[in-house]
């Protein structure tokens, strides 16, 4: 199982720095996120023609061992908001391919400040 999620949001910042700060401190405070062991690896990287940071996220469960894998990419859009592209699975061999595949394509669709009307 993959879960895949986007969010438009500004609650840790308007960069994707800060916001990327303040999701790993909300992420590593496991009363609060349930996750435990969090181990993180940042990239700098492109989105949209914009700067971003992509970020490798290993970690497990709270009371639980089975290793599991966090992909996200922060970018900055127009109007102090950051998009956060997400797709985390449990971390075995099969699930960590196809995890690359989907974060791969997803980042080549995600739009950033598009309008729909």
């Amino acid at each position: 199982m993959y879960d895949l999620t986007v969010k438009r949001d500004r609650t840790y910042g308007t960069t994707a720095r800060a916001a990327s700060a303040g999701q790993l401190a909300w992420y590593r405070d496991t009363s609060e996120s349930s996750m435990a062991g969090v181990e993180v690896t940042t990239h700098k990287t492109r989105q949209n023609g914009r700067d971003a940071l992509w970020l490798e996220i290993d970690y497990h469960w709270e009371k639980q061992s089975a290793p599991r894998k966090r992909l996200k990419v922060f970018v900055a859009g127009k109007a102090g908001y950051v998009y956060q592209l997400l797709v985390d699975t449990e971390a075995t061999s099969q699930r960590l391919a196809e995890q690359s595949r989907l974060f791969a394509s997803a980042r080549k669709n995600l739009l950033i400040d598009v309008s729909t009307g």
